[in-house]
């Protein structure tokens, strides 16, 4: 079980997604979510560490997903991916897969899996068995069809670099208004 210590690390009073998405790859964070996963030996566990992290286990274990993909692709080892992939299904059991904001760590992992040379079906479909059957099923259905790749400039990502390597980067959004139609300010 988690001790004491690491459940303060993993719910602090004002979280930021953001802040995190920014943070250096790897940071304390994702030594914390490493060791909360490594913990977790069956479904009761997942279910708590889903339960008592809810105030923010979206943006804390979806962000984890997304860092994990560009860990994957900086270090060339497919093994973040699969703990990408069990942080993402805490975020979407946390919230009892009713997302306001739908993480883009599943997308991010089948790109990395793409750019690895890896087969994403693996990842979608190989979910431990603690995770409960319709998060393991909601997560298969995130698959893409043979042969499609997710747009990651839908999703506001780029693959960049930081001062560390690899990573995929948030873009910010904007808005070409000449192309709907209308004139700045309008």
């Amino acid at each position: 079980m988690l001790s004491e210590d690491l459940w303060e690390r993993l719910n602090p009073p004002r979280f930021k997604t953001r802040a995190y998405e920014e943070d250096e790859l790897p940071c304390p964070l994702d030594a914390d979510i490493d060791s909360a996963l490594a913990a977790l030996t069956g479904q009761r566990q997942f279910e708590t560490l889903a339960r008592f992290t809810a105030r923010h286990a979206v943006g804390m274990f979806g962000m984890y997903a997304v860092r994990m993909a560009s860990l994957a692709v900086r270090v060339k080892e497919p093994e973040p991916l699969r703990r990408g992939m069990l942080a993402h299904c805490l975020a979407h059991y946390s919230c009892s897969g009713k997302f306001y904001w739908t993480p883009p760590g599943p997308c991010l992992i089948h790109r990395a899996c793409r750019i690895l040379e890896l087969d994403p079906a693996e990842y979608f479909t190989d979910i431990p068995e603690m995770v409960p059957a319709y998060t393991r099923n909601a997560v298969a259905e995130l698959l893409p069809p043979d042969g499609e790749e997710p747009d990651l400039g839908a999703l506001l990502y780029v693959e960049g670099e930081d001062s560390g390597g690899f990573r995929f980067l948030k873009q910010p959004f904007t808005v070409d208004w000449s192309q709907m139609g209308l004139a700045e300010g309008d």
